[in-house]
């Protein structure tokens, strides 16, 4: 069983129903960060047109820990957090490029636990702890960082298997 069923079949037990349109969006946001027009768009082409049940069932799914909000680039994104090995939905580390807008995750457990061993967090549990960082390659041009064989952070996705 995979993990996505797994969570749907704990919410089954709790009597939470998995529609449709719940697993429409699950499986558009797949391996993707997107905003909620475009995830708006996605269900359109699978038949489902009403966008205020898209903001209920991202709500619904933010609570229940299947997706996760994050800010990237000035704009709401929403990520998968289930059947995803780099991150949960309250430990989150995403690396974007401003010029280009790609986006890729990174798991590095030290980040976290340096930060949560700071002495300013001695007698503070964290729960949750997501990082954004945003930049441009060094070699900063603005055609050649638009082409994503010359993206650092493609690059970086590739060499350290993100």
């Amino acid at each position: 069983m995979d993990a996505k069923e797994k969570v749907f079949n704990e919410l089954r037990k709790h009597n939470v129903r998995i529609t449709k349109q719940r697993r429409a969006i699950i499986d558009v946001l797949e391996g993707r960060h997107l905003t909620i027009q475009e995830i708006h768009s996605e269900l359109k082409k699978l038949g489902y047109h009403n966008l205020g049940t898209v903001y209920n069932n991202i709500d619904f799914l933010i609570e229940h820990k299947i997706i996760t909000q994050i800010f990237i680039n000035g704009k709401k994104h929403y990520d998968l957090t289930i059947d995803e090995r780099s991150h949960t939905a309250d430990s989150h580390i995403h690396v974007t490029c401003k010029v280009n807008n790609n986006i890729i995750e990174i798991n590095d457990s030290q980040i976290f636990d340096d930060i949560k061993n700071q002495p300013i967090f001695k007698n503070f549990d964290i729960k949750k702890l997501q990082i954004v960082v945003e930049g441009h390659c060094v070699h900063y041009d603005t055609e050649l960082c638009k082409r994503d064989d010359a993206c650092f952070i493609k690059e970086l996705h590739k060499q350290n298997g993100f």
